[in-house]
């Protein structure tokens, strides 16, 4: 069993492939908010389909994160 991570962590949905920040798990679930945003910024998956970002994954969303947030002035 893989351990819950912990808020702010990237993490992967291997049922969608998509990545995003870990936000908390309610209801036997994973409530994850994509590093983008967007209209479906969140969305929920099964524990046992999130692990942990690999580091070179997280550097690229984290990179990607911070490009979006300067594009919108947000330094």
């Amino acid at each position: 069993m893989q351990p819950v991570p912990e808020v702010g962590d990237l993490v992967r949905d291997t049922a969608t492939g998509r990545v995003g920040f870990f936000v908390r798990s309610a209801s036997g679930r994973f409530l994850i908010r994509a590093v983008h945003g967007g209209p479906d910024a969140e969305w929920e998956a099964e524990p046992r389909d999130v692990q942990l970002a690999t580091p070179l994954r997280e550097l690229r969303a984290r990179a990607a994160e911070l490009n979006a947030r300067s594009r919108r002035g947000l330094n």
